[in-house]
């Protein structure tokens, strides 16, 4: 590699420290670890986002759906997109499973977590909204929730509001209890649902009332902010195949129907069914995996493609002084083959060898502690995966590809399959799933009788 960051890691500890699954988030990071994978991924799907926002006029706005594996490196790649889009769009980045039940989402609990985080922004910007506008929303919010600034002030603790810095404004306060009903008991939930979805034209349209007055008045006070807000929504990845596909197929409409530019994150999953997703969304923007491997239609035991292992390989280099910390070149190369090209599953290896070593009083990793560390991850797959699942990845790891049902979408969001695409899309069973008996057991079954 021509320019590797100084001071890198050069004890175990220090490598499993920086070595750790969680995305890249603040600007330092970024600058010191990011490595851009876009020519071995072979996809355009992350520079694609980029000129789409590119291409937006001021007051223009669009949904777009950004997809792949859980940990294929999405949260980073949107913190970068985050970082160079934040001259022109008042970028407000959401994490979806701090705000929301992750297990049960409605479009509904995502409309009520863009206009509070809209009016924190508008508020701590020290600008109001349109008092008509305001009063009108409030009014009927409160009429329809049977709340009243009562029940809503006795919800907020005087603690927050002093933590906060400042006086939280009644519609953040009203917005955050309800979020916080339907983030609890399921009979509460049940009911908030309800009485929003009674007249979910009216909640729709002064949503879209406040995004534009909220946009005109953050452009006054900050003119480079010209495209309006930029709502990043994150992990949403990380919902249930099940509920995925009806949040994003049954409610695409009003997914994009907001007057804001929004990036949904979703799991690779819906991507692969009967509704076709391009109806509803356009083209998607597939993160796959790294590839490390040379694609043969009829070979089942694919060959490694050197750029791909080395372009991985230098993640881990970005972070840590590879001969400090292994005790051969090799080892770094065995894990980026364990991988599969998935950057989280390479990150949860190197940082688990790296203790493993240092719980054996080693200054190093070595052969054994990569194999003992790659076996315990099989184990974790080995719990997970019911043994009748083993015939559908033998046929995956056969056919290069998956069927497209309820078995198949499971699969990708367990991450016991995973897609690489470019020129060719197919799909590959991961390979520490392949390591397991019963998927050898299946395969040499599947083989000796087609």
């Amino acid at each position: 590699m021509s320019s590797l960051p100084a001071n890198r890691a050069n004890t175990l500890k220090a490598a499993f420290r920086v070595c750790d699954v969680a995305p890249l988030v603040s600007s330092r990071d970024i600058e010191r670890y990011y490595v851009n994978l876009s020519k071995v991924r072979k996809t355009e799907a992350i520079n694609t986002i980029k000129k789409r926002l590119d291409f937006l006029e001021p007051a223009e706005f669009c949904s777009l759906l950004f997809t792949g594996h859980r940990g294929c490196g999405k949260s980073t790649e949107l913190r970068k997109i985050q970082q160079e889009w934040e001259s022109q769009y008042k970028v407000i980045y959401i994490e979806a499973d701090a705000e929301l039940d992750i297990l049960d989402v409605e479009y509904t609990d995502l409309y009520l977590v863009i206009i509070k985080k809209v009016a924190d922004v508008l508020y701590t910007s020290e600008l109001n909204f349109d008092a008509e506008l305001l009063t009108n929303f409030e009014s009927w919010f409160k009429e329809i929730t049977q709340e009243t600034e009562q029940t809503v002030e006795r919800s907020v603790s005087i603690g927050a509001e002093a933590e906060a810095g400042i006086k939280i404004p009644f519609l953040s306060k009203l917005l955050g209890k309800i979020q916080a009903q339907i983030k609890g008991a399921d009979k509460q939930r049940k009911t908030v649902r309800q009485n929003l979805q009674k007249d979910i034209g009216r909640l729709q349209a002064d949503i879209n009332l406040l995004l534009g007055d909220a946009f005109v008045k953050l452009k006054s006070k900050y003119p480079e902010f010209e495209k309006g807000f930029l709502i990043i929504f994150d992990n949403l990845d990380r919902v249930l195949p099940n509920v995925a596909k009806h949040l994003f197929f049954d409610y695409a409409f009003q997914l994009q129907s907001l007057h804001c530019t929004i990036i949904y994150t979703a799991p690779i999953s819906i991507v692969y069914s009967e509704n076709n997703l391009t109806n509803s969304f356009g083209t998607p923007n597939i993160v796959p995996m790294v590839n490390i491997y040379e694609f043969e239609q009829d070979k089942i035991d694919l060959d490694h493609n050197d750029d791909g292992l080395t372009a991985i390989t230098s993640l881990i280099e970005q972070r840590v002084e590879v001969d400090a910390v292994f005790e051969s070149r090799q080892l770094l190369v065995d894990l980026a083959k364990a991988s599969g090209g998935h950057i989280r599953q390479l990150m949860q290896i190197a940082s688990q060898a790296f203790l493993i070593a240092a719980t054996r009083n080693r200054e190093k990793v070595t052969a054994d502690d990569i194999t003992y560390t790659i076996k315990q991850e099989q184990f974790n797959f080995e719990r997970s995966i019911p043994a009748g699942y083993y015939s559908a990845l033998a046929a995956v790891c056969i056919n290069k590809d998956v069927s497209k049902d309820e078995i198949a979408r499971l699969m990708l969001f367990s991450l016991w399959v995973f897609e690489y695409n470019g020129i060719n899309r197919w799909n590959y069973v991961n390979p520490v799933v392949r390591q397991i008996h019963a998927f050898q057991e299946a395969l040499k079954s599947a083989t000796s009788n087609p």
